[in-house]
């Protein structure tokens, strides 16, 4: 007797769609949607008439329309190279071991079974694009010609592009197997013609041959709220082609590459859900199959054996040379992100101090996530809590001595950042070095305090709480009405304390000066040296706060 397959994989899905809703009404999720989409569009509204746009005060809207799209095009081709690094890497598509064991080896047509999962993720990643493109559309319309719901539509029309690009080149590269090393030479390629283009349209002659890029159509939709170009067409005609083909091809995808991606986005979403930072940064690492080198840049010297053991100095240079080692076995992927993200968080920052304090966000961004990325020794050093209890030195005094070979590191992003800055506005050079130092070391703090917070309780002090008391009896001091509370705000404290690193910036806006620029230096430099105090003494107060509720406790007992 022969089976409808076809029937059968969808009568699956329906069976497991109807299970994950339960009894949830369609009502109540429209009602759901209506809230959400009520309140983000009037939160969109107010703020961006308090903030003043996205774009300088002296650029006119004719240069913006004519030298804008090869600026813009920039975004598309960044997100066509990380979608062929993500299909590289065995992406776009996440999908769950089960279906994998199930569906995909069972006897059915492949591309019919991953027909829907590729959809799906063309469908969500065009949405979430088009929706924040959308709000940016909102800003720039506080200052050019146009309508708010023309450039709310040309941002989303440019975002679902956008989208698009980088789930179909993921899958297209996921297909034909291209090789990392290629879709980094790809990327690399695309970035130096676009950003050629974009500085030849913005700086050079205006009939140059050399001002078009290959995304400058797909940038021109971005401006579509007060112009439009028939040949723009043509970047939606050849991205409805690209989705076409990797529907087409999406039979081509790998089992092996979509298991490990499948167990790998499984404990992503966990961590998320427990939100733990840290985690979630290391298994998006795993997930772009990177490790570290087997031989550290440079080679790998032996350590002499007199120096390996002895003194409490030489345990300090053992461990600042640790640090550094583990740096320097850091692959070539990672120190390109860490070059980039100084690049993004000093142009962010020259932005916001010219024009919009809405670039701010994106230079917090750039310095949480590189100051995630300098800490590896520190959190090589707290995952392995084993090791640590083992050396014959105070965890605090340990963990200290592993913020050296990071600063180090900050140091060069900040020289990069700076430079970046000083290339973008050469009359923020002298601002931009004098701040770049201070703004890097402040956004590390976040990171930093969230790793140490994450290292586990001292053995001597395990059993009991901070209130000294035996953990099996421990009570909560917190109402369950604030319990999500107090997790969000220990998971957001990291983020809050990396924007110490944007009051310099902020301050040299309103007030660029020399003395801003020291005042600024030496309230880090007392912030820092509070966080390098607080880390090696942390496991101390511990004991004493523990000790003295201890000890009270015992005087109320015996009277």
């Amino acid at each position: 007797m022969e089976i409808d397959m076809a029937g059968a994989l969808r009568d699956l899905r329906r069976t497991r769609q109807s299970r994950r809703l339960g009894d949830a009404e369609w009502f109540d999720v429209a009602y759901r949607v209506y809230l959400f989409a009520l309140v983000g569009l009037t939160g969109v509204v107010l703020a961006s008439d308090a903030i003043d746009g996205v774009v300088g005060d002296g650029i006119k809207t004719s240069d913006l329309l004519a030298r804008g799209p090869s600026v813009v095009g920039l975004i598309v081709v960044l997100a066509f190279g990380l979608g062929l690094r993500s299909g590289a890497d065995g992406g776009p598509v996440a999908i769950e071991v089960a279906d994998i064991r199930h569906v995909l080896l069972s006897p059915i047509n492949r591309r019919r079974a991953l027909l829907r999962p590729v959809g799906q993720r063309i469908r969500s990643v065009t949405f979430s694009f088009a929706m924040a493109t959308a709000v940016l559309g909102q800003f720039v319309a506080r200052e050019v010609e146009g309508s708010r719901a023309a450039w709310a539509a040309a941002g989303a029309l440019f975002g679902a592009v956008t989208g698009a690009v980088f789930v179909t080149s993921a899958v297209i590269a996921h297909v034909i197997r291209l090789p990392r090393w290629a879709a980094t030479a790809i990327a690399a390629v695309g970035l130096a013609w676009q950003g050629a283009a974009a500085w030849i349209n913005w700086n050079g002659p205006s009939n140059s041959p050399l001002r078009f890029g290959p995304a400058n159509l797909d940038g021109s939709l971005a401006f579509w709220g007060i112009r439009q170009q028939g040949i723009d067409v043509v970047a939606i005609a050849v991205t409805l082609a690209a989705i076409a083909l990797s529907l087409a091809l999406c039979g081509g995808l790998r089992i092996e590459p979509l298991a490990r991606r499948g167990s790998l986005v499984t404990q992503l979403r966990f961590a998320a859900t427990v939100q733990d930072l840290r985690t979630v940064v290391m298994l998006r690492r795993q997930l772009r199959a990177e490790t570290l080198r087997s031989t550290p840049w440079g080679g790998s010297p032996r350590t002499p054996i007199s120096e390996r053991r002895g003194s409490h100095g030489s345990i300090r240079s053992m461990i600042w040379r640790r640090g550094f080692r583990s740096l320097r076995r850091l692959p070539a992927s990672r120190l390109a992100r860490i070059a980039s993200l100084a690049i993004v968080g000093g142009v962010c920052a020259s932005l916001a101090a010219s024009s919009s304090l809405l670039f701010l966000l994106g230079t917090l961004a750039a310095l949480f996530l590189l100051g995630m990325e300098a800490i590896e020794p520190l959190s090589q050093e707290i995952d392995r809590p084993d090791i640590t209890d083992g050396l014959p030195i105070e965890r605090g005094r340990l963990f200290a001595y592993h913020l050296v070979a990071p600063a180090a590191l900050l140091v060069v992003a900040a020289v990069l950042g700076a430079a970046a800055a000083s290339i973008l506005e050469p009359s923020h050079a002298a601002a931009a070095f004098a701040i770049a130092l201070p703004a890097t070391l402040a956004g590390a703090i976040g990171p930093v305090a969230g790793a140490v917070l994450d290292a586990p309780t001292p053995i001597a002090v395990a059993d009991t709480n901070i209130m000294g008391t035996p953990r099996d009896t421990e009570q909560s001091f917190v109402p369950p009405e604030f319990a999500g509370f107090s997790n969000a705000f220990s998971t957001f404290l990291p983020i809050v304390l990396t924007s110490l690193g944007l009051v310099p910036i902020v301050a040299m806006r309103f007030d660029p000066s020399a003395g801003t620029a020291l005042r600024a230096t030496i309230g880090v430099a007392l912030v820092f040296g509070l966080l390098v105090r607080w880390v090696q003494r942390r496991d101390r107060w511990g004991v004493a706060i523990r000790s003295f509720f201890e000890a009270g406790r015992a005087e109320r007992q015996a009277t």
